[in-house]
């Protein structure tokens, strides 16, 4: 008997076929053929599974579409192993091989249909339009007792659990990454393109085409702009540097985030050189982290900036934030108040000289990706007001560095960030206000 599979990767699909991690992220574009890929590898891992009685899962968002789009493939694909088809419950048993291996398709729209089961592998296709708690609560434990793989994939469709998992997993090894836009891998003709740029929307291109998470934020803020910082390579190895105050500012809540943010201004721009949030913490705890960088560092603080909610006393203490700073020896400074349009209008000037130390300012980064607009599909128009998640304290504390920072003397970056600057210039920075001693 003939056991060879009549499937034919392409290409690009090689390395996704050869991983050995145990986690997987493909983002693809569309037509791209991820699908067909995704089956072709449940067939192909059932095949050299030697446990018994291997199982394998392929899941979509909702049932329907994963019969409509995978099923078909799964029954062609698998025919070189006499599979044994049962149309009613969506899977094959490839009976020429000795353990009989099972391959089933499942809707995420009813996970009870697969709970408690157990996986040696699974695809989530169009993980995004999932429930995060779907992996997390019911696919995770089933892959625990023999040590299943699992490949989340999709394309990009909003600020969800997919994008955020795959910034996430960046810098973590244990996790295969591909990433496919149209323009790596030329799988649609030039002509076919052209028409569809020409009838979609660029977000939309950028997005189902192109691969892009920033351009699926609909109503993104400041995409653009932190778009033009990646183009010119202002998101890099950009720290602060010794000999220059480093400014610090904070966006204040308590069971929201708050965020804190440090920056050096230099004659041709700022260095945002770390960033981080939490919450449920006093004031106390962000204060000791601020004494902490710069033990850290050895920088001399700058400025400390904080919002006019700072004035506010607290119902437990009896005291504002402001009022707890200055007894621990820091002398805060009110930010300066402006509408939050003019806020954004100023932000959005402030990316022009703007520079973030990627090592230091991750979760900023994705933050000013995300920060967006509520579309409204009935009256075809964006809110005035942005949608308050977390990447709006993020947000709102790049504002008030915005707001606070001293542009006069700045020329827009065009060019990565040198020290370009005479005596004259350092003898125009304003003075820093002394921070407390450390």
């Amino acid at each position: 008997m003939d056991l060879r599979s009549k499937y034919r990767p392409r290409e690009i699909f090689l390395s996704f076929h050869r991983r050995n991690q145990r986690w997987a992220l493909m983002v693809a574009h569309r037509r791209a053929g991820k699908t067909v890929a995704a089956v072709n590898d449940l067939i192909e891992k059932a095949t050299y599974n030697t446990r018994p009685n291997p199982r394998y899962g392929y899941i979509a968002p909702l049932l329907k579409q994963a019969k409509d789009i995978a099923w078909q493939y799964l029954k062609d694909f698998s025919a070189p192993f006499s599979p044994k088809i049962n149309e009613s419950n969506l899977h094959v048993e490839l009976e020429a091989l000795p353990n009989r291996p099972r391959i089933t398709i499942y809707g995420a729209d009813n996970p009870d249909s697969f709970r408690g089961l157990y996986f040696d592998g699974a695809i989530l296709d169009e993980y995004g339009n999932m429930r995060k708690s779907v992996f997390q609560e019911i696919l995770l434990p089933a892959l625990i007792d023999r040590r299943g793989w699992c490949v989340m994939m999709g394309t990009p469709n909003g600020p969800n659990h997919f994008r955020d998992q795959w910034y996430e997993s960046q810098s973590d090894d244990s996790w295969f990454k591909l990433f496919l836009p149209v323009s790596l891998t030329k799988l649609i003709p030039e002509d076919d393109l052209a028409m569809m740029r020409r009838m979609m929307d660029p977000e939309q291109y950028a997005q189902e085409m192109e691969c892009s998470f920033e351009a699926s934020v609909r109503g993104a803020i400041y995409a653009r702009q932190v778009e033009l910082m990646i183009a010119e390579g202002r998101i890099g190895d950009f720290r602060a540097k010794r000999g220059i105050p480093v400014h610090v500012v904070a966006d204040l809540g308590w069971r929201d985030l708050t965020s804190v943010g440090f920056f050096q201004e230099r004659p041709d721009g700022v260095v945002v050189d770390k960033a981080f949030a939490d919450n449920m913490k006093p004031i106390k705890h962000y204060l000791q982290e601020i004494r902490a960088y710069f033990a850290a560092t050895g920088h001399r603080m700058g400025r400390f900036f904080l919002p006019h909610d700072a004035k506010a006393k607290s119902l437990q203490t009896g005291k504002s934030t402001v009022e707890i700073c200055i007894e621990e020896r820091f002398k805060p400074e009110i930010v300066t108040e402006l509408s939050l349009q003019d806020g954004i209008s100023a932000t959005r000037q402030f990316y022009d000289y703007l520079y973030y130390n990627k090592e230091g300012t991750e979760k900023l980064v994705l933050a000013a990706k995300s920060y967006h607009r509520k579309y409204d599909e009935e009256l075809r128009t964006y809110s005035d007001e942005p949608v308050h998640d977390w990447s709006s304290h993020w947000m709102d504390m790049q504002r008030y560095m915005a707001i606070m920072a001293n542009k006069k003397n700045w020329k827009p970056a065009n060019s990565p960030l040198t020290y370009g600057f005479s005596l004259n210039d350092l003898f125009n920075q304003p003075k820093p206000i002394r921070g407390p001693r450390l």
